[in-house]
């Protein structure tokens, strides 16, 4: 399981990418120092949780606000995924 420390730190990976519009685990590894795994790990949590979706020219991703309001239901899925 995650530390204290790194569960927020996860939070905040998956927040900064939901503004930035960029889940690739390059992106991860590089702005936030990530082991690839984990970055993998990461973006398949947000598939499974429907914060990446497939749309019409790509991949679409929830706005900030529904991050926000949706909060307490992605930390739970986090918690099954050992991310949290």
């Amino acid at each position: 399981m995650v530390d204290d420390e790194e569960e927020i730190f996860i939070t905040d990976v998956i927040e900064h990418c939901i503004k930035k519009k960029n889940f690739s685990c390059a992106y991860i590894q590089k702005t936030f120092e990530m082991p690839y795994p984990l970055a993998a790990r990461v973006i398949e949590a947000c598939e499974e949780m429907g914060i990446i979706k497939e749309g019409k020219n790509g991949q679409e991703y929830i706005s900030p606000d529904e991050w926000k309001k949706n909060y307490e239901k992605y930390i739970k899925t986090l918690i099954k995924k050992n991310l949290f």
